[in-house]
């Protein structure tokens, strides 16, 4: 890998897969399999080998519902639909390729990726964090001010969102985002909120009382009466989603260190026979002065 960097590069594995999977379609290869995820990720990949290589990284899979979730909360993502399986089919391909581009993959049963993220951030030492998420939940690990959310961009360019632009998404910083979110609930995780509070209520709430905690010593901190007795009456609610929302720090049981999460240098010669595996041509093209060791880096925009 060129230009690596000292970091930790974390990917949320579903959450690219699912929206390469959505973003990108009727993909398929010369054996009519779909290949419309594969392709998304593989060019997220070479995006990611690209312009932000860094020294450690890996990419969390869930395996699993929480369960210590499915025991607070049993309708805790009951909702979710299973896999397409269009999509399930193209999970094994996803996993050789990223492997080929040496990136550690970590899971465990019954623990989400999320939490998996939250513990080896936990144990960054003095590296700093880069997380390639869109879970809200995992904004909570920006109150470390050397964790940062990043999303992929057009040429090689990440957005970077740390404590100050998680502050002006939410109306409060990281540090009280749980409370945040035990307020308003989670619509994609079966999570029910206070009834007739949105993210600017919950935010104003919080603003003026300090967080929940500092609210329920001192409900008068709040000024508006009706909010203050609609919270004071969800306190069995709110318990329980700032437990259902709180992240777990339970590392994986193959954990080594930082060097379970030391990335490897790519493949090259097993990407270009996965490439022409699929028929992926312009990957071809993108790979093979890799395998030859010729040329720069080329510029290959994600979508």
């Amino acid at each position: 890998m060129s230009d690596e960097i000292p970091a930790i590069v974390l990917v949320d594995a579903y959450a690219q897969i699912y929206r390469s999977f959505y973003a990108i379609r009727s993909l398929t290869n010369k054996r009519g399999e779909p290949t419309n995820a594969l392709y998304g990720i593989a060019r997220l990949l070479l995006q990611l080998d690209r312009s932000l290589a860094s020294s450690h990284g890996a990419i969390l899979f869930d395996k699993g519902k929480s369960e210590r979730r499915v025991a607070i909360c049993p309708e805790y993502k009951a909702q979710r639909p299973p896999m397409p399986d269009e999509l399930r089919a193209q999970i094994a391909p996803i996993r050789d390729w990223m492997s080929a581009f040496g990136w550690p993959l970590l899971e465990q049963e019954g623990i989400e990726a999320d939490d998996l993220i939250a513990a080896v951030t936990a144990s960054r030492e003095q590296l700093p964090v880069k997380i390639l998420t869109f879970d809200k939940d995992i904004a909570q690990l920006t109150a470390d001010p050397e964790v940062v959310l990043i999303s992929s961009g057009a040429k090689d360019e990440w957005t970077v969102m740390g404590q100050a632009e998680i502050t002006a998404k939410y109306g409060v910083g990281p540090e009280q985002l749980g409370d945040f979110l035990a307020l308003v609930g989670d619509a994609s995780d079966n999570i029910r909120g206070v009834e007739g509070i949105g993210p600017k209520t919950a935010a104003k709430l919080l603003q003026e009382s300090g967080g929940l905690d500092a609210f329920f010593a001192d409900p008068i901190t709040v000024s508006n009466e009706r909010l203050r007795e609609k919270v004071l009456e969800a306190r069995e609610l709110l318990k329980r989603n700032r437990e259902l929302v709180r992240l777990d720090a339970t590392l994986p049981e193959n954990w080594r260190g930082l060097d379970t999460v030391r990335r490897n240098p790519p493949d090259w010669a097993r990407l270009l026979s996965l490439a022409e595996e699929q028929g992926f041509a312009s990957l071809i093209k993108v790979i093979q002065p890799k395998v030859a060791g010729q040329g720069g880096p080329q510029q290959l925009t994600l979508f």
